[in-house]
């Protein structure tokens, strides 16, 4: 497997200290943060701090941790495609999740060994947030590719070779990824700091902490008020401009003034459906689809695209501050009846 990874030095500015190592406590009434590294643990003071720990693969159902692979992140998925490539022709590779993640996977294992059996389980039908058009299209797709599709099933438990669902049925593979929602990690909860019932960081309109003024959040680990964050879904498109608007926070505490709330809304949801073909749905400001779409090779050429803005974004505030942008949030309710 070909390494993706990308030096955070080629990101970051040149004043940008480095530490690699795991936070495991803030404490912020001391504002500190409790460090450990190769180098040993302690303490790192802070002014400021940015919380945007991100997320991982949600593994809640029991088993699935011990009998699945994951491809939310480069280690797991590098043991996945070591776990699919061990699997023997006409083998059954299950693939759990209908989102853009499940899709995707599903649709690559698929074109890249045809000789497997592949199964996609999702809830009711794939892609539940794109237009009966584009949804119908995604499932022609995965039927050219030979991906099998099962609905209305629930896994309950995982087991070594099979999936356990609600209704009692099972379901036999030679290797199960799990593609089924995220989670984010309880760094914040363990603090003491606001959390909602998912564990993510509970940050005012302008990504502050709403119990800790200098402590500002972003990306898939905080959860906005729903006055313009209530369609907001996790994913790159998401987590880049709350970002950026997070170090403009940043700079509003340093300088003692007020900050904006943060504005973010979307233009399309992409997907892949193997390296050759792919899906563009156009959505409204606030996500939802609108009646176009685009399929085929220029579908898969712009969500090759998309990919590349995801780094050369962030690249790019390097020696330009300001120079990402992202589409704004839908007007409110009320400002749109006043407009």
């Amino acid at each position: 497997m070909n390494d993706v990874s990308l030096p955070l030095s080629e990101i970051l500015h040149p004043d940008a200290h480095l530490i690699v190592g795991s936070a495991h406590l803030i404490e912020p009434k001391r504002n500190v943060v409790h460090v450990s590294s190769a180098s040993g643990a302690w303490e790192l003071e802070y002014d400021e701090l940015v919380y945007a720990v991100g997320s991982s693969s949600a593994v809640q159902v029991p088993g699935a941790l011990e009998h699945a692979v994951f491809v939310a992140d480069p280690e797991r998925a590098a043991r996945a495609a070591k776990v699919i490539a061990a699997v023997h022709a006409s083998g059954r590779v299950v693939v759990v999740g209908g989102g853009l993640t499940g899709v995707e996977t599903a649709s690559e294992i698929a074109e890249a060994r045809p000789e497997l059996q592949v199964t996609l389980l999702v809830g009711t039908a794939p892609l539940a947030g794109f237009g009966n058009g584009s949804r119908r299209a995604v499932e022609r797709a995965l039927s050219r590719l030979g991906v099998e599709v099962i609905g209305n099933e629930r896994v309950q438990s995982v087991r070594d070779g099979e999936l356990v669902f609600d209704s009692g049925s099972t379901l036999s593979f030679d290797a199960c990824v799990w593609a089924a929602g995220f989670e984010v990690p309880d760094l914040a909860a363990k603090s003491g700091l606001a959390v909602d019932a998912f564990g993510r960081l509970q940050v005012s309109e302008d990504l502050t902490s709403i119990d800790a003024s200098n402590v500002v959040g972003a990306g898939d680990c905080v959860v906005l008020p729903a006055s313009n964050g209530a369609h907001l879904r996790m994913g790159c498109a998401v987590a880049l401009p709350l970002g950026g608007h997070a170090a403009e926070t940043l700079l509003h505490h340093l300088r003692g003034t007020s900050a904006a709330p943060a504005s973010v809304g979307f233009l399309v949801q992409c997907l892949s459906l193997g390296r050759k073909r792919g899906l563009i749905q156009l959505v409204r400001a606030d996500d939802s689809p609108k009646p176009f779409f685009l399929t085929g090779s220029a579908a898969a050429w712009f969500k090759e695209y998309i990919c590349t803005l995801t780094v050369a974004g962030p690249r790019s505030e390097r020696t330009r501050p300001g120079a990402y942008r992202a589409p704004k949030a839908p007007m409110h309710p009320q400002l749109a009846q006043q407009a």
